[in-house]
C-alpha cells in the first residue's frame, strides 16, 4: 500500500479524498493556492505546498510545480480527483517517468477515452450508437459547414471539456459565431486548451451513465445514474439507480460491454449516454472519479475511492463489490456569487463538503458548496427525504442555488421520474 498519497485537487473532492487515505493508513500532501490558504483541505492533510497564484492555470493546472511538491515530499502516488488535470494523458505520463503512480487508468487509456471526439470514434468501431457529430475541428473556417450538415441546433465542444465546462449550444449561425471564444476560454481555463467539435443536439433526452471498475481485465459494472436534471450542461441532482425498466438496463449494459471488453482498462470509469425513447447514444466516457460517486457508494455498499486507490497499489484483493438495494439521491448547492459563508449549516445525512462558516467562496473555481445524499428504501421515500435535508439547510453569506433545487424536488416532473435534461431549465424560466 502506498505511504504517502499527493491529492494534486482542492475542495471537496480532496476532503474526500484524504478521508480515504486516513481509513487506509496513507499520509497525504495538498497542493493549494495563494487563494485556498485557509481552505479546510489544506487544514485536513498531514502536508501541504503551495504551487502557485489564484489562476488555476498557475496552480492547479500546472504540472511541473504539483510533480516537485511530490517530490519534495517523498509521495509515492498522485491522486487527481475529477477536473483539473485528472483527465491529461501528459501528466499522466510525467507522473509515470517521476517514478510516481498515478491513481486512475493509464495515459494510453485516457488518451484513447477522455478525448472524447476519439472514444466516439472507437464506440462507433465496437458498434455502439453515438450522436451524430462533426468529428474534430482543426480550423474554426470548419465549423459553419459543419453545423450546417447536421442541422441546429448544435452543441459545440471541446474534445477534453468535462464538468458542463467547455460545451455550449447553438441554434443559429449568429449564435454559433458567439460561443466559439466562450468554449475556447472555459476549456483552457479548466482543462488546458483542447480542440473542438460539434454535436446535434438531441431533443427530450435523458442522461443516462454506467459507472464501471476496471480490475484484472475485467470490466464490473457498478450500477447507473440518472444524471439529467442540469443547468448549462451542469449536472444539479444526480440519483441512483436510474429509472430503467429492465430490458433498457440490460442493452444499456450490453452497450457498455461492447464498448471496454477486451480494452485492458484498469480503474474506474464512467460510461455516459443519452437516452431518447428506447435508444441509448454513448456520449463520452470519463476515465476518473465523478463528482457524483456517493450515489453509487450507497446503492453498492463500496468506498469507490479507496477503491480506486487500492487498484492503483496493486491490492486488487481488498476490493469488495456490493449491492445495498437502495435508493439514493444527491443534490448539488452551488454558490452563485463569490463571498464569504457567514453561515453554514447541513442537515443529518451524508454530505460532502469542502466548506465551513466564515470561509471564502473564491470567484476563481468551481462554485460548488457541498452535496446532500440521501438514501432509502425506495425512490418516494429518497425524494422525501431530500426535500426534507434541503429544507433544514442554512447557507448565509452568499447567493446559492438552494431555494431553486427546493422548488424543483417538489415540481411533479422530479416526484414522478419523469424528467429530462431540459426539465430543470424549463422550470426555472417558468415554462
Amino acid at each position: 500500500m502506498f505511504k504517502k498519497v499527493l491529492v494534486a485537487n482542492r475542495g471537496e473532492i480532496a476532503v474526500r479524498i484524504i478521508a480515504a487515505c486516513r481509513q487506509l493508513a496513507i499520509s497525504t500532501v495538498v497542493v493549494y493556492s495563494t487563494a485556498d490558504e485557509q481552505a479546510q483541505f489544506v487544514q485536513m492533510a498531514d502536508e501541504a505546498i503551495c504551487v502557485g497564484p489564484a489562476s488555476a492555470q498557475e496552480s492547479y493546472l500546472n504540472r511541473e510545480a504539483i510533480l516537485m511538491a511530490a517530490q519534495i515530499t517523498g509521495s509515492d502516488a498522485i491522486h487527481p480527483g475529477y477536473g483539473f488535470l485528472s483527465e491529461d494523458p501528459l501528466f499522466a505520463t510525467m507522473v509515470a517517468e517521476c517514478g510516481l503512480t498515478w491513481i486512475g487508468p493509464s495515459p494510453d487509456q485516457i488518451q484513447r477515452y477522455a478525448d472524447k471526439e476519439r472514444s466516439r470514434e472507437l464506440a462507433q468501431k465496437r458498434g455502439v450508437l453515438t450522436i451524430p457529430g462533426s468529428g474534430l475541428i482543426t480550423d474554426d473556417r470548419q465549423i459553419k459547414p459543419a453545423a450546417e450538415k447536421l442541422g441546429f441546433p448544435v452543441l459545440l465542444k471541446a474534445s477534453f471539456g468535462g464538468g458542463g465546462k467547455g460545451i455550449r449550444v447553438a441554434h443559429d449561425e449568429q449564435e454559433l459565431a458567439q460561443i466559439i471564444a466562450v468554449v475556447r476560454q472555459e476549456s483552457g481555463a479548466s482543462f488546458g486548451s483542447s480542440p473542438l467539435y460539434l454535436e446535434r443536439d438531441l431533443q427530450n433526452a435523458r442522461h443516462i451513465e454506467v459507472q464501471v471498475l476496471g480490475l484484472n481485465e475485467q470490466i464490473i459494472i457498478l450500477g447507473d445514474r440518472n444524471c439529467s436534471i442540469q443547468l448549462h450542461r451542469q449536472k444539479v441532482v444526480e440519483e441512483s439507480p436510474a429509472n430503467l425498466t429492465i430490458e433498457q438496463r440490460e442493452r444499456l449494459y450490453q452497450a457498455v460491454h461492447r464498448l471496454l471488453d477486451q480494452s485492458g482498462y484498469e480503474s474506474l470509469g464512467t460510461v455516459e449516454f443519452l437516452q431518447v425513447g428506447e435508444e441509448f447514444y454513448f456520449l463520452e466516457m470519463n476515465t476518473r472519479l465523478q463528482v457524483e460517486h456517493g450515489v453509487t457508494e450507497e446503492t453498492t455498499g463500496i468506498d469507490i475511492v479507496q477503491t480506486q486507490i487500492v487498484v492503483a497499489a496493486g491490492q486488487p484483493e481488498l476490493v469488495k463489490v456490493g449491492d445495498a438495494q437502495v435508493h439514493a439521491i444527491e443534490a448539488r448547492i452551488n454558490a452563485t456569487a463569490p463571498g464569504q459563508l457567514v453561515e453554514l449549516e447541513w442537515p443529518a445525512t451524508r454530505i460532502e463538503t469542502g466548506y465551513a462558516a466564515g470561509n471564502q467562496i473564491a470567484p476563481y473555481y468551481d462554485a460548488l458548496v457541498g452535496k446532500i445524499i440521501v438514501t432509502a428504501s425506495t425512490r418516494a421515500q429518497a425524494v422525501q427525504k431530500l426535500r426534507q435535508a434541503l429544507k433544514q439547510t442554512k447557507i448565509a453569506g452568499v447567493p446559492t442555488n438552494l431555494a431553486a433545487v427546493e422548488q424543483l424536488v417538489a415540481s411533479p416532473a422530479f416526484i414522478q421520474g419523469t424528467y429530462d435534461i431540459r426539465t430543470y431549465q424549463n422550470l426555472l424560466d417558468g415554462c
